[in-house]
């Protein structure tokens, strides 16, 4: 498909009633943190209904080989409904904060860094045999936007800073407690990722 007819389709589609929400949505939340919940939820969905299919596989497995794949795919891989729900709110909540930030350009770079060097570090360190899930990327733009007031400070990255502590500070706890079938590793290095974002990518 050349130029021309990329471009007719993409007009096609934003004069649609998909579209329409699309560009809805895009006023609140980054694109890139739509088209990463888009995927989520298609994955999420053919792993459910289609039979025979279980994509749960590709999530990263620990000091093996074969597992270093799933640092790229476990972000778009979930357990259960409340599994990626939990994730999805968070993901939407915290870019939307982003966006409002002065450090809003520096979107894709953050969750480049959160998926990278929380799945490395949950492939490194985690005692699961099996880790799915987007919950690194979401400790990550929590510590990013924590650290990003104290590197990059302002009255807006501040504020935004303020409100990510209040609507998530208490999720850093889950680090230090033992919960089944949830991830510390993942949540611990997306955290140590997300605050190494802010100090890189501060100004």
């Amino acid at each position: 498909m050349n130029c021309v007819a990329w471009s007719d389709a993409a007009t096609l589609f934003l004069k649609s009633p998909e579209g329409v929400i699309y560009k809805m949505l895009s006023r609140i939340f980054p694109s890139e943190i739509l088209l990463l919940v888009a995927v989520m939820w298609i994955v999420f969905i053919v792993d459910m209904v289609v039979p025979g299919v279980s994509l749960r596989h590709f999530g990263i497995m620990p000091r093996k080989l074969e597992g270093l794949i799933g640092i790229l795919f476990s972000p778009f891989l979930h357990a259960g409904l409340s599994h990626i729900v939990s994730n999805t709110f968070p993901l939407l909540v915290l870019t939307a904060l982003m966006r409002v930030s002065p450090a809003s350009q520096k979107m894709f770079s953050v969750l480049l860094i959160g998926v990278l060097g929380s799945g490395l570090g949950t492939w490194i360190f985690s005692s699961g045999d099996l880790v799915i899930g987007a919950s690194g990327v979401v400790f990550a733009l929590i510590g990013f936007l924590f650290a990003d007031a104290w590197f990059s400070p302002s009255l807006r990255s501040w504020a935004v800073a303020v409100s990510a502590f209040v609507l998530y500070g208490g999720a850093v706890s889950s680090i230090f407690v033992y919960v089944p079938f949830i991830s510390w590793a993942a949540h611990f290095w997306g955290l140590v990722f997300g605050v190494v974002s802010a100090m890189v990518l501060r100004k």
